[in-house]
């Protein structure tokens, strides 16, 4: 299942510029590069410079980073010193909805990025950006202020940056066991997606967190009602759907976010009875250790 984590941050202090994070996200491209500079070969520079990724927002596919660094530097207005001046979520995919995702762009099993043509790359990208703007579409109106105007990923300011690679850790445990090194590349597919999103909307009238404690509460001041809360599981939750209705994918029972939160964070009761489910349909009810289900701050 893709799995939505709304983080604070990704590591940097987010209460400030969101330079070091936008740059982070550039290191692919980076990387490309360095590729390019030492290559003496005509095609694989061709190659690596149409492998570079743009940020892409709710309309635009190509967004620079000095831009997407100025639009959340200054979408901040009376916000605090201290105050969190942006957020950065992250979006993962399963081994079975990335070939899922490889087959509807190239039409055949694919292990590598590097395997597809430019075309079929173009095409695998478009799908993932597609997706990610719909998850924030639902980002936007799990905040339920449309009676304010906010209704989707338009009216936030945001901006997302599609990764390929992940690196192996020195806690991983294949790292652990010898079979890899820190800092090698993770064979396979390992597409994801990370947004940078202001605390504010684009108006600058309103405040919004994805990592409030409140789930889902009104308040009143005077005579003002509003909304406060961001109910992380049900953004995941609805995120699975859109991911299954857009792709037409099959999700086997065992993916479901439901059950796998379930068996790992349910009551006893609620385990007995997704496991009798499970049971009747000759699932096996495992806990899949290639995904952390709970919601982090």
């Amino acid at each position: 299942m893709p799995i939505s984590k709304p983080h604070s941050s990704l590591g940097a202090n987010n209460s400030g510029s969101c330079s070091s994070l936008a740059q982070y996200l550039d290191k692919e491209n980076q990387e490309l590069e360095k590729k390019i500079q030492t290559s003496d070969s005509i095609s694989k520079i061709a190659l690596y410079e149409k492998r570079k990724q743009h940020f892409f927002d709710a309309t635009s596919d190509q967004v620079s980073l000095i831009s997407v660094i100025d639009k959340i530097d200054n979408n901040k207005k009376k916000l605090g010193k201290k105050d969190a001046k942006y957020y950065a979520p992250t979006i993962s995919f399963s081994q079975k909805e990335l070939a899922h995702l490889s087959e509807m762009a190239a039409g055949r099993k694919v292990e590598s990025v590097w395997d597809f043509s430019n075309e079929e790359y173009i095409k695998f990208n478009k799908l993932i950006r597609d997706y990610g703007r719909k998850v924030m579409d639902e980002y936007a109106a799990n905040f339920n202020r449309q009676s304010k105007g906010l209704n989707e990923g338009k009216d936030l300011v945001y901006f997302g940056k599609i990764e390929h690679f992940r690196k192996f850790k020195g806690n991983d445990k294949d790292v652990k066991n010898g079979l890899f090194h820190s800092g090698d590349y993770k064979p396979g597919l390992n597409s994801h997606i990370h947004i940078i999103v202001s605390r504010k909307d684009k108006t600058q009238k309103m405040k919004l967190s994805p990592v409030a404690n409140e789930r889902s509460k009104d308040r009143t001041i005077g005579k003002n009602k509003y909304h406060v809360g961001f109910d992380r599981t049900k953004w995941i939750m609805k995120n699975e759907k859109i991911f299954d209705d857009f792709f037409k994918y099959k999700r086997q029972e065992l993916e479901k976010f439901e059950v796998q939160s379930i068996l790992k964070n349910g009551s006893p009761k609620e385990k007995d009875e997704i496991k009798q489910r499970l049971e009747k349909l000759s699932i096996k009810p495992e806990i899949n250790k290639r995904r952390n289900y709970t919601m982090r701050r």
